[in-house]
């Protein structure tokens, strides 16, 4: 089930994002490889972020998602600077080509999401909300306990790697 789900999420929304994308007038959108969409929202939404969140949010490892930001950086959509609060910290926020991409992005993806869900009643929303509202709380209590796990008796088991699996 969670293959199926997977797949047509992807032809339904992913890969129809990304023809959209390729489609559009603007030239800003064409310099986005296939992940930096996604960077540029999760920045656009919360204005300024560390890099580990963004990793966190994506799935990338730290040394991927430097390359990332770096690239971004070239490009002129990001700009890093320093926490004022912790200097340790590097913070990333969107330069002014960065915001127009990111309105740009939510363009696409409204008007995608549109079209797609035009197709849907009141009930479907209601059901879909439900059911992703169990998701995470199923989520959360899986990563609770495993946390909770880690911390009473180290490494996680492997029984429970498998039953984790088997849910999601």
């Amino acid at each position: 089930m969670n293959l199926e789900c997977r797949a047509l999420f992807s032809k339904l929304f992913v890969d129809r994002f990304f023809q959209k994308v390729a489609a559009s007038e603007y030239a800003e959108l064409k310099e986005l490889s296939k992940n930096q969409p996604a960077v540029i929202t999760i920045i656009g939404l919360v204005k300024e972020i560390m890099p580990s969140t963004i990793g966190t949010y994506v799935g990338m490892d730290r040394s991927s998602l430097s390359r990332m930001v770096d690239s971004l950086e070239a490009k002129g959509f990001v700009l890093r600077k320093n926490d004022p609060e912790d200097r340790r910290k590097v913070l990333v926020s969107l330069t002014e080509k960065g915001e127009r991409c990111y309105e740009l992005l939510n363009e696409i993806t409204e008007e995608l999401t549109a079209e797609t869900l035009s197709l849907c009643d009141e009930q479907d929303f209601r059901d879909y909300e439900k059911s992703l509202e169990t998701k995470l709380r199923v989520l959360r209590k899986i990563d609770s306990a495993m946390e909770g796990e880690k911390k009473a008796q180290g490494p996680v088991k492997l029984e429970t790697l498998k039953s984790t699996a088997k849910i999601i």
